[in-house]
Protein backbone atom coordinates (compact mmCIF):
# COMPACT_ATOMS: atom_id res chain seq x y z
CA UNK A 1 0.00 0.00 0.00
CA UNK A 2 2.89 2.47 0.91
CA UNK A 3 4.30 2.28 -2.60
CA UNK A 4 0.74 4.00 -4.32
CA UNK A 5 2.05 7.26 -5.45
CA UNK A 6 -0.31 9.89 -3.80
CA UNK A 7 -1.88 13.39 -5.58
CA UNK A 8 -1.42 16.59 -2.82
CA UNK A 9 -4.65 15.57 -1.26
CA UNK A 10 -3.54 11.76 -0.42
CA UNK A 11 -5.77 10.10 -3.27
CA UNK A 12 -4.22 7.77 -5.05
CA UNK A 13 -2.71 9.04 -8.87
CA UNK A 14 -5.34 7.71 -11.36
CA UNK A 15 -9.18 6.99 -10.61
CA UNK A 16 -11.65 5.01 -8.80
CA UNK A 17 -14.07 5.51 -6.16
CA UNK A 18 -13.72 5.83 -2.56
CA UNK A 19 -15.54 5.69 1.29
CA UNK A 20 -14.63 8.40 4.11
CA UNK A 21 -15.75 7.27 7.64
CA UNK A 22 -15.24 8.67 10.59
CA UNK A 23 -13.51 6.78 13.87
CA UNK A 24 -13.97 7.18 17.14
CA UNK A 25 -12.00 5.07 19.21
CA UNK A 26 -10.79 3.17 16.62
CA UNK A 27 -14.61 2.39 15.62
CA UNK A 28 -16.15 3.63 12.34
CA UNK A 29 -19.20 4.90 12.16
CA UNK A 30 -22.03 3.64 9.57
CA UNK A 31 -19.25 0.97 8.20
CA UNK A 32 -22.11 -1.76 6.36
CA UNK A 33 -24.07 1.66 4.62
CA UNK A 34 -20.82 2.86 3.40
CA UNK A 35 -19.55 -0.67 1.74
CA UNK A 36 -23.12 -1.18 0.37
CA UNK A 37 -22.63 2.26 -1.33
CA UNK A 38 -18.85 1.05 -2.45
CA UNK A 39 -20.18 -2.28 -3.67
CA UNK A 40 -22.97 -0.72 -5.72
CA UNK A 41 -20.62 2.35 -7.04
CA UNK A 42 -18.40 -0.75 -8.15
CA UNK A 43 -20.90 -2.74 -9.90
CA UNK A 44 -22.16 0.31 -11.82
CA UNK A 45 -18.50 1.99 -12.85
CA UNK A 46 -17.15 -1.55 -13.58
CA UNK A 47 -14.72 -1.18 -10.63
CA UNK A 48 -13.62 -4.64 -8.97
CA UNK A 49 -14.22 -4.21 -4.49
CA UNK A 50 -12.08 -6.59 -2.28
CA UNK A 51 -14.44 -9.19 -0.12
CA UNK A 52 -15.38 -8.13 2.89
CA UNK A 53 -13.03 -10.14 5.15
CA UNK A 54 -9.77 -8.57 3.02
CA UNK A 55 -11.24 -5.03 3.80
CA UNK A 56 -11.96 -5.85 7.25
CA UNK A 57 -8.64 -6.88 7.98
CA UNK A 58 -7.08 -3.98 6.30
CA UNK A 59 -9.19 -1.55 8.27
CA UNK A 60 -8.39 -2.88 12.01
CA UNK A 61 -4.25 -2.75 10.31
CA UNK A 62 -4.51 0.64 9.72
CA UNK A 63 -6.51 1.20 12.70
CA UNK A 64 -3.49 0.17 14.74
CA UNK A 65 -0.79 1.01 12.81
CA UNK A 66 -2.15 4.66 12.70
CA UNK A 67 -4.43 5.09 16.15
CA UNK A 68 -6.58 8.36 16.49
CA UNK A 69 -9.16 8.67 19.38
CA UNK A 70 -11.39 10.65 16.49
CA UNK A 71 -10.15 10.01 12.77
CA UNK A 72 -10.72 9.74 9.25
CA UNK A 73 -10.85 6.51 7.52
CA UNK A 74 -10.37 6.60 3.46
CA UNK A 75 -10.52 3.69 1.66
CA UNK A 76 -9.99 4.18 -2.50
CA UNK A 77 -11.07 1.58 -4.56
CA UNK A 78 -9.65 1.28 -8.64
CA UNK A 79 -8.98 -1.00 -11.35
CA UNK A 80 -5.99 -3.43 -9.27
CA UNK A 81 -6.25 -0.46 -6.45
CA UNK A 82 -6.91 -0.77 -3.36
CA UNK A 83 -5.67 2.21 -0.29
CA UNK A 84 -6.46 2.81 2.89
CA UNK A 85 -5.82 5.52 5.08
CA UNK A 86 -6.01 7.18 8.61
CA UNK A 87 -5.67 10.44 10.10
CA UNK A 88 -6.67 12.57 12.91
CA UNK A 89 -9.89 14.71 12.04
CA UNK A 90 -10.62 17.90 14.23
CA UNK A 91 -14.35 18.08 14.97
CA UNK A 92 -15.92 21.09 13.34
CA UNK A 93 -17.12 23.14 16.75
CA UNK A 94 -18.90 26.05 14.86
CA UNK A 95 -21.61 26.69 12.75
CA UNK A 96 -21.18 26.46 9.25
CA UNK A 97 -21.75 29.58 7.30
CA UNK A 98 -22.76 28.95 3.71
CA UNK A 99 -22.81 30.48 0.30
CA UNK A 100 -24.08 30.18 -3.25
CA UNK A 101 -21.85 29.08 -6.07
CA UNK A 102 -22.53 31.12 -9.42
CA UNK A 103 -22.38 28.44 -11.54
CA UNK A 104 -23.81 25.13 -12.24
CA UNK A 105 -22.56 22.11 -10.83
CA UNK A 106 -23.72 18.87 -12.24
CA UNK A 107 -23.30 16.57 -9.49
CA UNK A 108 -22.73 12.65 -9.67
CA UNK A 109 -24.46 9.34 -7.12
CA UNK A 110 -20.39 8.00 -7.51
CA UNK A 111 -18.04 9.63 -4.77
CA UNK A 112 -15.10 9.34 -7.19
CA UNK A 113 -11.58 10.51 -7.31
CA UNK A 114 -9.52 12.50 -8.30
CA UNK A 115 -11.81 15.06 -6.31
CA UNK A 116 -9.74 18.03 -7.29
CA UNK A 117 -12.84 20.21 -8.59
CA UNK A 118 -14.75 19.56 -5.01
CA UNK A 119 -11.13 20.67 -3.15
CA UNK A 120 -11.67 23.89 -5.38
CA UNK A 121 -14.86 24.49 -4.61
CA UNK A 122 -14.29 24.31 -0.92
CA UNK A 123 -11.16 26.53 -1.58
CA UNK A 124 -12.94 28.91 -3.25
CA UNK A 125 -15.62 29.63 -0.44
CA UNK A 126 -12.80 29.85 2.19
CA UNK A 127 -11.53 32.64 0.07
CA UNK A 128 -14.73 34.69 0.41
CA UNK A 129 -15.40 33.88 4.57
CA UNK A 130 -17.23 31.11 4.40
CA UNK A 131 -16.97 27.60 5.24
CA UNK A 132 -18.71 25.85 1.48
CA UNK A 133 -20.84 26.52 -1.49
CA UNK A 134 -24.32 25.54 -1.88
CA UNK A 135 -24.56 23.84 -5.26
CA UNK A 136 -27.82 24.17 -7.94
CA UNK A 137 -28.52 22.41 -10.82
CA UNK A 138 -30.16 23.26 -14.82
CA UNK A 139 -33.44 23.74 -13.27
CA UNK A 140 -32.59 26.05 -10.15
CA UNK A 141 -32.71 23.48 -7.78
CA UNK A 142 -30.35 23.55 -4.57
CA UNK A 143 -28.26 20.15 -4.43
CA UNK A 144 -25.76 19.70 -2.16
CA UNK A 145 -22.23 21.69 -0.81
CA UNK A 146 -18.96 20.89 -2.36
CA UNK A 147 -18.17 18.02 0.68
CA UNK A 148 -21.78 17.45 1.87
CA UNK A 149 -25.42 17.28 1.77
CA UNK A 150 -27.80 19.16 2.73
CA UNK A 151 -31.17 19.67 5.03
CA UNK A 152 -33.50 22.37 5.98
CA UNK A 153 -36.43 23.41 7.58
CA UNK A 154 -38.92 24.92 5.58
CA UNK A 155 -42.51 25.70 6.45
CA UNK A 156 -42.04 23.79 9.90
CA UNK A 157 -40.48 20.43 7.87
CA UNK A 158 -37.36 19.21 7.53
CA UNK A 159 -36.30 18.27 3.63
CA UNK A 160 -33.70 17.12 1.58
CA UNK A 161 -32.98 17.40 -1.79
CA UNK A 162 -33.73 14.08 -4.16
CA UNK A 163 -30.97 11.94 -5.52
CA UNK A 164 -32.60 12.76 -8.70
CA UNK A 165 -31.58 16.34 -8.74
CA UNK A 166 -28.01 15.50 -8.93
CA UNK A 167 -26.28 14.70 -5.59
CA UNK A 168 -24.30 11.92 -3.96
CA UNK A 169 -26.25 9.47 -1.42
CA UNK A 170 -24.92 10.06 1.41
CA UNK A 171 -24.76 7.86 4.32
CA UNK A 172 -25.64 11.06 6.92
CA UNK A 173 -28.41 11.33 4.73
CA UNK A 174 -30.04 8.11 4.15
CA UNK A 175 -30.05 8.14 8.12
CA UNK A 176 -32.39 10.95 8.42
CA UNK A 177 -34.13 10.12 5.61
CA UNK A 178 -34.92 6.77 7.04
CA UNK A 179 -34.65 7.43 10.66
CA UNK A 180 -35.15 10.53 11.28
CA UNK A 181 -37.96 11.85 9.49
CA UNK A 182 -36.63 13.77 7.06
CA UNK A 183 -38.37 14.43 3.77
CA UNK A 184 -37.38 14.10 0.36
CA UNK A 185 -38.56 16.37 -2.15
CA UNK A 186 -36.79 19.02 -4.71
CA UNK A 187 -36.26 22.66 -3.11
CA UNK A 188 -36.03 25.56 -5.42
CA UNK A 189 -33.50 28.11 -5.12
CA UNK A 190 -36.87 30.54 -5.16
CA UNK A 191 -37.75 28.67 -1.63
CA UNK A 192 -34.47 30.28 0.08
CA UNK A 193 -36.12 33.04 1.99
CA UNK A 194 -38.82 30.83 3.53
CA UNK A 195 -35.53 28.53 5.22
CA UNK A 196 -35.80 28.36 8.84
CA UNK A 197 -32.71 26.19 9.71
CA UNK A 198 -29.95 23.77 8.02
CA UNK A 199 -27.68 21.40 8.15
CA UNK A 200 -24.12 19.95 6.87
CA UNK A 201 -24.80 16.24 6.49
CA UNK A 202 -21.84 14.05 5.94
CA UNK A 203 -19.81 10.90 7.01
CA UNK A 204 -17.06 13.52 8.98
CA UNK A 205 -19.41 16.26 10.28
CA UNK A 206 -22.23 14.16 10.79
CA UNK A 207 -25.01 16.71 11.33
CA UNK A 208 -23.39 20.32 11.16
CA UNK A 209 -25.81 23.35 12.01
CA UNK A 210 -25.82 26.31 9.11
CA UNK A 211 -25.87 29.79 11.18
CA UNK A 212 -25.33 31.97 7.73
CA UNK A 213 -26.09 31.68 3.78
CA UNK A 214 -24.52 34.32 2.46
CA UNK A 215 -26.30 37.05 4.69
CA UNK A 216 -29.41 35.50 5.98
CA UNK A 217 -28.99 34.50 9.34
CA UNK A 218 -30.64 30.82 10.24
CA UNK A 219 -32.00 29.89 13.71
CA UNK A 220 -30.01 27.07 15.33
CA UNK A 221 -33.10 26.19 18.25
CA UNK A 222 -35.03 23.26 19.39
CA UNK A 223 -36.04 21.79 16.16
CA UNK A 224 -32.53 21.92 14.88
CA UNK A 225 -31.08 20.35 18.12
CA UNK A 226 -33.91 18.21 17.96
CA UNK A 227 -32.71 16.54 14.73
CA UNK A 228 -29.09 16.78 15.70
CA UNK A 229 -29.67 14.34 18.31
CA UNK A 230 -31.71 12.11 16.24
CA UNK A 231 -29.12 11.94 13.71
CA UNK A 232 -26.00 11.69 16.03
CA UNK A 233 -27.91 8.75 18.11
CA UNK A 234 -28.10 6.60 14.64
CA UNK A 235 -24.77 7.29 13.92
CA UNK A 236 -23.06 5.48 16.48
CA UNK A 237 -19.11 3.76 15.90
CA UNK A 238 -18.91 -0.02 15.80
CA UNK A 239 -16.50 -2.43 16.20
CA UNK A 240 -14.50 -4.24 13.55
CA UNK A 241 -11.77 -5.72 15.50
Amino acid sequence: MSAIELDSHGFPVGSGIFETIKTIGGSPIALGRHMRRALESGLALGISIPDEEFIREAIVAELKRNPHEIGRLRMCFGDVLFHISHEEYLEKTEPARLNFHSQTVVGSIHKTFPYDFRFELMKSALDEGFDDLILFNHQNEITETSVANLAFLISGEWVTPPISAGILPGVMRAIAIEECGVKVRPIHISEIPEIESGFMLSSLRIAQPISHIGDMKLKIGEPSHLLEAKIRAHALPVSVG
